[in-house]
């Protein structure tokens, strides 16, 4: 029989810091994903605030761990991280079967900034790995049919919806069951999003197969999706035969079971099944190249490779689906062994109509955990009391049950007292317009905070003007870098010349704060102002002036005065640019101007290995 019980894994992991406090108001590189024929561009993750300020420090870190272990299999699963099932081991075969880091290094990737490769990784709501991939989140132990589960779940709240998933074996059976819901409690239809990550190890000739002949694999140079027939390519899901990275999306036809699978010639590999609503399925593989072999290297310090093996509720994961309001969807995946006969292994484990017959029947059965063994955030029951105080449906039964938090505190003394508390810097941000009018109230009793949120809440809203009246009304009530930071952001977004004058103030009033440091850099660079540039970074003293974005600047800052050695020696130090992005160009444009500028300096195309992040070379 299966058991459920608590331990803990220890891995060499960075800090992953303190949040960043300043609304998340823009990005440099914005996500576009697609939505019923229109293009939604992400620029913010608002309501969530950035991690941003992890190191790449490594020291022992003790996480908490819930098991789930039966005669054939063992998961792990890590609560502090988002319910990540980090392990899953196949115990007849002593064979791990995903794809475990060897350390805990955050990176730039995620839509809050900092994310972790390995393991399986649930991703709800929001194009882009998941807001909860380093966040804690709710744990409980579940009864089934023949034994006991694990649920996860927690509160999304851009689309204001709760999510769960659900975890089981069997003894006697190789496949881990994961059952994973989502629910729209709102009165208007959402786009909702959801993907299941699955690393999986990369190998000289792993082969990723899927019951489909063709495939997309978008360009993203040229912007547009090629189609490619996988019998006269059979290259292209063989990971070590790809030069860059790229994702290749099946076209599984409609009626086909959906599942994928990683399968290496010796006969053995993974697969990953489920019922029909989860129907695409996606490849990645960062490529053979030297840029892919970076970026790998980067985010598990020099350990093994990876791909990753993936299922969505849409064809691609650049596209969300339609969820009409008041709708509860759930649906069911497995993950186990497999050989290389992957549609027949899965006909005679797993037949079709028994395996949709067994998800009806668990989704129908789902109940109260029999105990809570883990805490997530207290916005699930913030949502649930407001509800109750203005008499409207119940955000979820009892089968999620939420806690209050610290992280939701000032929202929790808004909605008791009608003030928030007097913080020194603004805390967590909320965009649900059903706050507003009490936001409002409390903004016009005075008070900087409550208008510095309200001008938070009305950016998202897409309202300017209303933003720009409640951060310039926060001014009058104290002078605060946060409103004056947000101003700039603003008068940046309408082109306005006086946004880098309103940064420079905003950082003058907040002389110790990295961020500000870090964007005014970033703002002076694009505006060419050179000269107010170098006046700034010669104002800075440690530890500032040692941030990676600052080093970065100065030698950005050579190059375009014509100290093209002086930028050169940029590269003769360590790579440290930490938080360097998915598709930024920032240090390689700098590399090819060196080169083309200082003879002898190196390939333009060339850029040193440890600094090549580039995704498309």
């Amino acid at each position: 029989m299966a058991r459920l019980y608590e331990d803990e894994i220890v891995v060499p992991a960075a800090s992953l810091g303190p949040e960043n406090p300043h609304a998340p108001l823009w990005t440099p590189i914005p996500m576009v994903a697609h939505y019923e024929g229109a293009e939604i561009v992400s620029n913010s993750c608002l309501p969530y605030r950035l991690q941003d300020g992890y190191d790449r420090t490594l020291v022992p870190r003790r996480f908490r761990a819930i098991i789930l272990e039966t005669d054939r299999l063992k998961a792990t699963v890590l609560p502090e991280i988002g319910g990540r099932l980090w392990s899953l081991v196949h115990k007849q075969s002593d064979r791990e079967l995903l794809h475990v880091n060897e350390s805990w290094q955050p990176a730039n990737i995620a839509v809050r900034n900092a994310w972790v490769s390995g393991g399986v990784e649930w991703n709800p709501g929001i194009y882009g790995h998941t807001v909860f991939t380093n966040d804690p989140v709710y744990a409980g132990e579940i009864e089934i049919p023949g034994g006991v589960g694990l649920r996860v779940w927690e509160y999304e709240r851009l689309r204001g919806t709760p999510w769960s998933v659900d975890l089981w074996a069997l003894d006697g059976s190789d496949y881990l069951f994961i059952a994973p819901r989502i629910v729209n409690p709102n009165e208007h239809a959402i786009p909702m999003y959801w993907w299941t990550c699955i690393a999986y190890p990369e190998n000289e000739r792993t082969k990723v197969l899927a019951p489909a002949r063709f495939a997309i694999e978008p360009d993203h140079t040229a912007g547009v999706d090629v189609r490619k027939d996988l019998e006269a390519e059979p290259d292209l899901t063989i990971p070590s035969r790809r030069d860059h990275p790229h994702d290749v999306y099946f076209e599984i036809p409609e009626g086909r079971r959906p599942w994928i699978a990683a399968v290496e010639p010796e006969g053995y590999g993974t697969v990953h099944v489920s019922s029909p609503r989860l129907k695409g399925r996606k490849m990645w593989v960062w490529g053979m190249g030297p840029n892919g072999r970076r970026w790998q290297s980067w985010l598990a310090h020099g350990g093994t490779p990876y791909i990753e093996i993936q299922g969505g509720l849409a064809m691609k994961q650049n596209q969300y689906v339609r969820m009409p309001a008041r709708a509860d969807w759930s649906w069911l995946e497995a993950i186990g062994p497999t050989g290389p006969d992957v549609q027949h292994q899965l006909d005679a484990d797993l037949p079709e109509a028994s395996f949709d017959q067994l998800a009806a029947k668990i989704i129908a059965g789902q109940r109260q955990p029999a105990r809570t063994v883990a805490v997530g955030s207290g916005w699930g029951a913030l949502e649930q009391e407001r509800r109750r105080l203005h008499r409207e449906p119940v955000l979820i039964g009892p089968e999620m049950p939420f806690e209050r938090g610290d992280n939701s505190d000032s929202w929790e003394a808004l909605l008791e007292s009608g003030a928030m508390p007097d913080w020194p810097e603004p805390r967590d941000y909320m965009i649900d317009l059903r706050w507003e009018e009490r936001l409002r109230l409390a903004a016009d009793k005075g008070g900087w905070l409550p208008r510095l949120h309200l001008g938070v809440m009305m950016f998202a809203a897409g309202r300017f003007d209303e933003a720009e009246r409640a951060w310039k009304h926060c001014l009058e009530a104290e002078e605060n870098g946060w409103a004056l930071r947000n101003l700039a952001v603003l008068a940046k977004i309408a082109g306005r010349d006086d946004a880098i004058d309103v940064w420079t103030r905003a950082q003058k009033l907040l002389p110790d704060d990295p961020h500000l440091v870090d964007e005014l850099c970033r703002e002076l660079l694009a505006a060419g102002r050179f000269p107010q540039l170098t006046d700034f970074v010669e104002t800075l003293r440690d530890p500032l002036a040692a941030r990676p974005r600052v080093r970065l600047a100065r030698a950005v800052l050579a190059m375009a005065t014509g100290d093209a050695p002086g930028a050169r020696a940029y590269f003769d130090q360590p790579f440290d640019l930490f938080d360097i992005r998915e598709n930024e160009r920032t240090v390689t444009e700098l590399w090819n101007q060196i080169c083309n500028a200082l003879p002898g300096a190196g390939d333009p195309a060339k850029p040193p290995a440890d600094y090549d992040f580039r995704m498309h070379a």
